[in-house]
């Protein structure tokens, strides 16, 4: 029996496959709307096909590129439409505030000055 690599023991190994075949089965409902039967099974495929090929190597997966997203954002966010930016395109509300250069006002708190020069209360 061949040792699993990364320190993982056998069942660990198991234990990430079966992780692996559940997020792919996640994905291909949520992206195509394919019946649960249908996805787990392709999703099982992959998982078989990614160990037989890529076994034991690390993959890089890259993030989505967001530029069309955070231009959506800025040219949506008015600064009172808040929950609606946030539930529109799915991201918290620190998340608008970093896209568009703009203070949270939540993160302000009055009479404390800012976290690199605090207001001393003697």
């Amino acid at each position: 029996m061949n040792k699993p690599q990364n320190n993982m023991t056998l069942g660990q190994t198991e234990d990430a496959a079966v992780q692996l075949e559940n997020e792919f089965t996640s994905i291909v409902r949520e992206e195509i709307g394919m019946h649960e039967g249908m996805a787990a099974m392709f999703a099982q495929a992959l998982v078989r096909g990614l160990r037989r090929k890529l076994g034991g190597q690390d993959i890089y997966v890259p993030a989505p590129d967001r530029s069309e997203r955070d231009a959506a954002i800025r040219r949506l966010f008015d600064g009172s439409n808040l929950a609606d930016v946030m539930r529109t395109h799915n991201v918290s509300r620190s998340t608008v505030y970093r896209v568009t250069g703009r203070r949270d006002p939540q993160s302000v708190r009055i009479g404390m000055g800012s976290a690199k020069s605090p207001i001393s209360p003697l």
